[in-house]
């Protein structure tokens, strides 16, 4: 899953036939369909059935990291070529096996709404299971970035229309940083270096904590130190419901992952893993992402938990993801 953003330009650089950019703002093209975190993959059912189907199911089935319990990336949907009429093409990620006898060298398309609004078509072109098992494998990592994007993109564009913009007044005046938080959330605590957002309901809670500290050197990225970190601002910001209770990193079920990622075009670290409260009962999964504000020589962290006891808790991750992909500082909206 650890990619390099070299290796990601350099992956389009090679065959891939690419149709990227938007759809015309001439064309006009409904709402895409289908639930979240879902593909629907075209392909036949000996395809299905088979060895690519399988590599399918591995890549975009496999488990999310940093969950408690274990939930796959994306839910599949399989119909063979000759069911795929226009009902289906308004689905947001569609992903197209097609196997054809006269198809000389294979190939790969890749549209943005093409049929709906935001999508991402896939299609592999080729003229035996085995090529197309081979494309598949040499460009995987690749689809998945793009189906991943197109995803953030959804939660990002419904986010837009309902964004706070009292906390975005607040974000800029605190930190001098755009984000787009939709309504429901709240200001719960704030210091000239610390945000904590929530939103709370009766079924689950999502947080947002936003901290920065001065930036020393490299060692601002190791794992151990942005968990020492959060531990430290947790500890101080955000208690438990009873005394002498607060947030900590959990350790005791699963460690805590980081990769290298680009956060609009920053260098970042995305950590995932799990927190609970001390001596207490409560807990769940957090996501965030710290990087360098040069101008200022700080180390900014954006932070997402989940508190859901009875739901899933992917498509609630995903949504803090989202929001943290639309971080910009406020000079570069001015």
């Amino acid at each position: 899953m650890k990619m390099s953003h070299l290796f990601f330009v350099t992956i389009f650089s090679m065959v891939i036939v690419l149709f990227q950019g938007c759809a015309s703002n001439e064309r006009i093209v409904p709402n895409s369909t289908g639930k979240s975190s879902e593909i629907l993959v075209v392909a036949d059912k000996n395809l299905w059935n088979g060895q690519i189907g399988e590599e399918i199911r591995l890549l975009f089935g496999q488990d999310i990291e940093g969950l408690p319990q274990p939930e796959p990336m994306y839910s599949l949907i399989n119909i063979v070529e000759s069911e795929f009429s226009t009902i289906f093409q308004s689905h947001r990620n569609l992903f197209i096996i097609s196997i054809k006898p006269e198809v000389s060298r294979p190939f790969i398309e890749t549209k943005r709404d093409l049929w709906a609004r935001p999508q991402r078509v896939i299609k592999i072109n080729a003229s035996s299971d085995t090529a197309a098992l081979r494309l598949f494998n040499e460009h995987k990592l690749a689809f998945l970035m793009m189906f991943e994007q197109v995803e953030r993109e959804r939660i990002q564009r419904a986010y837009r229309s309902i964004a706070d913009v009292s906390i975005h007044k607040q974000l800029v005046k605190n930190f001098g940083i755009s984000m787009v938080v939709p309504q429901g959330y709240y200001v719960a605590k704030k210091t000239p270096d610390f945000m904590w957002l929530r939103r709370e309901t009766l079924e689950f809670s999502q947080g947002i904590l936003i901290y920065s500290y001065n930036y020393t050197d490299t060692s601002s990225f190791n794992m151990g130190y942005l968990i020492a970190m959060r531990d430290i601002m947790t500890e101080i910001h955000v208690p438990g419901t009873f005394d002498g209770t607060y947030m900590t990193v959990s350790r005791d079920y699963i460690l805590p992952v980081t990769k290298k990622v680009d956060l609009n075009h920053r260098f970042a670290v995305e950590t995932r893993g799990l927190w609970e409260v001390k001596s207490d009962y409560m807990g769940g999964p957090f996501i965030s992402y710290t990087f360098v504000d040069e101008k200022n020589n700080k180390v900014f962290t954006l932070d997402g938990y989940v508190y859901a006891p009875k739901d899933n808790k992917r498509d609630f991750i995903r949504q803090m993801e989202a929001i943290f992909h639309t971080y910009k500082p406020y000079s570069e909206e001015h």
